[in-house]
């Protein structure tokens, strides 16, 4: 349908080329054909969409490589701490419907930190039952993103992660939340595909933030609940590329995305770096190429002919040149053969 639609869009826009050139607008007639053959891309997503802890999210961010990889126009709609629902009651607003109609990919980056937050929850309600605290799990998040100052609290914390019920609670806790991050993205990828059937939508799935910290005896659990947690929501996300053929789950797990966990300075963020980035646009960039080879070898939908020659059409014409005062009428007819030129043109340029 997408293919079928710029076609007609091409030949009604090399039309307009043509009777532009009686007017002397034939600048803004081409810029409106360039404008067809240009990808448009919207991100959307969390703070690895918004490109959080990059020196230049500008150029380092795996959005802007993966725009400019593939020549897209780039719209970034990432924001810090965005949840699975945040996303997902956002979108149903209708605010992004504009964007979304237009757009001809979509990378979505979401889920992680509604996996983080329930492992921040769990900890906090723990410490705070045991010790008789009265933490958030904003102290929690504080504490692991700059671990050089707040030593004490995570090692109290950590000695729950230490222990089998400990690790069993944690991965509950994140499980649980997976599942109703899931039916969250699941109404995300619902609404794009509601607004443009015809969009390609690549969703990330989760990464493990904390594989390097195996090899530490005190901090292995960290990655055992992550590793056991991650994979068991990417094994759910592999439903949503069940949605449409356009549709797909890209496996940022397994691409190599190199974080900025920082061992020495008990620093746990889990957000990529540059190299992380790089990784994420590799690995995007790879899907879309796949989706877009297969668009290529579809059968391309007919368009019906233009009958010409009968009766109507002749009477339609002789009407419009007999009631027009305007000289130019019968050359803007004339000149039809060569848009119709100029839309195969165009359609072999989107090819």
């Amino acid at each position: 349908m997408k293919k079928l639609t710029k076609r007609i869009l091409s030949v009604a826009l090399a039309m307009v080329f043509a009777v532009c050139m009686l007017t002397n607008t034939v600048f803004a007639a081409n810029s409106l054909i360039a404008s067809l053959n240009t990808t448009t891309y919207l991100a959307l997503g969390d703070s690895i969409t918004a490109g959080y802890g990059l020196s230049d999210p500008d150029t380092e961010s795996f959005v802007t490589l993966f725009g400019n990889e593939i020549g897209a126009t780039t719209i970034n709609y990432g924001v810090s701490g965005l949840t699975a629902a945040t996303l997902a009651e956002t979108l149903a607003t209708g605010e992004y419907d504009t964007y979304l109609a237009m757009v001809d990919v979509v990378t979505i980056t979401i889920g992680g930190n509604d996996l983080m937050q329930a492992f921040y929850e769990y900890l906090i309600g723990v410490c705070n039952t045991t010790y008789g605290t009265s933490y958030t799990a904003d102290d929690i998040k504080t504490w692991f993103t700059d671990g050089t100052s707040y030593q004490t609290q995570i090692s109290t914390v950590m000695a729950f992660l230490q222990t089998d019920a400990g690790i069993t609670g944690a991965t509950t806790a994140v499980s649980e939340a997976a599942t109703t991050a899931l039916a969250n993205i699941q109404s995300i990828i619902t609404k794009i595909l509601t607004v443009n059937p015809d969009a390609v939508i690549l969703l990330a799935n989760q990464y493990n933030p904390y594989t390097s910290l195996a090899a530490l005896s005190d901090y292995a659990s960290i990655s055992t609940m992550f590793d056991t947690a991650v994979t068991a929501f990417n094994a759910l996300l592999a439903q949503v590329g069940a949605m449409g053929d356009n549709v797909v789950v890209v496996d940022v797990y397994s691409a190599g995305v190199a974080t900025n966990v920082n061992i020495l300075t008990m620093n746990f963020d889990f957000h990529p770096n540059a190299s992380g980035h790089e990784a994420i646009a590799a690995a995007m960039v790879a899907a879309y190429e796949t989706v877009a080879a297969s668009e290529e070898t579809e059968p391309e939908e007919e368009v019906a002919p233009v009958e010409t020659g009968t009766t109507e059409a002749t009477e339609a014409v002789s009407e419009s040149t007999a009631t027009t005062e305007n000289p130019t009428t019968g050359i803007a007819i004339s000149l039809i053969p060569m848009a119709i030129a100029l839309a195969g043109v165009a359609l072999s340029k989107k090819k």
